[in-house]
């Protein structure tokens, strides 16, 4: 995959794909239902404009694991893991949960500028996220009606810019019910986990951030 480099056109681009729309399957056949997930843009908002009174943050490129990297939606029952059918998300999993976190940044944390790795910084933090569980997971045993539970888990580091070591590391994981066994339904259940796992990065990140001293502070 590769790496994000402007992250408002990232957004600008990702915004023009539908909640849920039609998209035919490779090879042909019956098409699949896409559907997005993420953090809504809020209408009329004002652009923000940088502040040298704003901590940087730059964002590494999100990891997920390789089962979940793609368009595919995946599901748990006890050890067996399969995609669901006739479904997909209406881009990469990762490049959707970067325009969340982007987002929620831009709305959540006033005092963070958010800028790409490729963006030599001398202060503030890289932040690296992985995402190892994005999964409509059903429980052992429960009838095809069920309603999955939806997982989503994974780590963040924040990572010194000049000596490359993590400063601080938390794991974080957001269960959240599917209200149905559907499609619309279980996609709606990621939107608000990815939800509430972002906020928890943002607010985690905002603090963590704050109470660690800026390089120029360390070395005076």
């Amino acid at each position: 995959m590769k790496q994000i480099y402007s992250f408002r056109a990232l957004a600008c681009l990702l915004a023009l794909a539908p909640l849920t729309a039609c998209g035919a399957m490779f090879g042909g056949g019956k098409p699949d239902n896409l559907f997005r997930f993420g953090v809504p843009e809020r209408e009329g908002a004002p652009l923000a404009v940088p502040s040298a009174r704003q901590r940087p943050i730059a964002l590494d490129r999100i990891r997920f694991a390789l089962e979940i990297e793609g368009d595919r939606i995946l599901t748990s029952r006890g050890e067996s893991v399969l995609y669901l059918k006739d479904a997909r998300w209406a881009a990469a999993a990762p490049d959707l949960f970067t325009q969340a976190v982007i987002r929620q940044f831009d709305q959540r944390a006033s005092g963070i500028r958010l800028v790409p790795t490729r963006e030599r910084i001398a202060e503030g933090m890289i932040l690296r996220l992985g995402i190892d569980r994005f999964e409509a997971r059903y429980a052992q045993g429960a009838g095809k009606d069920a309603a999955p539970m939806i997982l989503v888990s994974g780590t963040a580091n924040l990572i010194d810019p000049v000596s490359r070591q993590p400063v601080a590391a938390q794991r974080f994981s957001v269960e959240e019910p599917a209200t149905a066994n559907g499609k619309a339904a279980i996609a709606a259940a990621f939107d608000r986990a990815v939800l509430r796992y972002t906020v928890q990065i943002v607010d985690w990140s905002t603090e963590a951030a704050t109470r660690t001293p800026l390089q120029g502070d360390r070395n005076g």
